[in-house]
């Protein structure tokens, strides 16, 4: 009996850390499904425009709306969002890993490039981590949305504070050649506990459940 009172208290709290896990899941950018529209002076609330050429689309993978990026040649249009200073969300946890995706749909031409960066940032801007420029005109196509998956399992390193993310599309220097329609949406940056954090949150899980055995 003994036995099974003890695999019972560990399943109990492998469920309870299962579902604490997926309460601190969370995304570190604001409105990355591009709901909320129009923002203070730009396309969507929270995301600057750095270059013109972004605006909002009703063509979305989910939801209402997508980010729109659009120039004619030659030229750049250019999104961008840091996380804590233009998105409000709070800081990223030392630690912590990060999985970063997102969905686009368009048509690029040979002379067209679409990409992206991801970055961690300290309190001061200086950049601890940097995704550098990854193009991703290729995986995409004008006819459905594609999920494009970016790093995976970053471990946040010590000092980061923001996560920034810039979203570019850039044609030329070939005259007639547009870069053409590029649609983003479901920005996502999704953070889980470092495993050492799980181990604890399943210890204080089996703790909880004896203490309720007890009383």
């Amino acid at each position: 009996m003994k036995r099974i009172a003890t695999l019972t208290a560990l399943a109990a709290a492998a469920a309870l850390t299962a579902g604490q896990a997926s309460a601190v899941t969370a995304n570190a950018f604001a409105n990355g499904g591009f709901e909320t529209a129009p923002g203070t002076g730009t396309p969507a609330e929270a995301w600057l425009e750095a270059a013109l050429g972004y605006s909002i689309s009703n063509d979305a993978n989910s939801g209402s709306n997508a980010a729109r990026l659009f120039v004619d040649n030659p030229n750049a249009a250019v999104m961008l969002q840091n996380s804590v200073e233009q998105g409000g969300q709070a800081p990223l946890v030392v630690g912590e890993t990060a999985s970063f995706s997102f969905y686009a749909k368009g048509q690029v031409s040979n002379t067209g490039n679409v990409l992206y960066a991801l970055r961690f940032l300290d309190g001061t801007g200086n950049i601890l981590y940097n995704s550098g420029n990854q193009f991703f005109q290729g995986d995409i196509n004008p006819n459905s949305y594609t999920e494009i998956i970016g790093p995976q399992d970053v471990v946040i390193p010590v000092g980061a504070v923001a996560a920034f993310v810039e979203f570019s599309q850039a044609s030329g220097p070939l005259e007639g050649g547009p870069a053409g329609e590029v649609l983003i949406d479901d920005v996502t940056l999704a953070t889980v506990p470092e495993p050492g954090s799980l181990a604890l949150l399943a210890l204080g899980g089996l703790a909880a459940f004896r203490r309720r055995r007890r009383s």
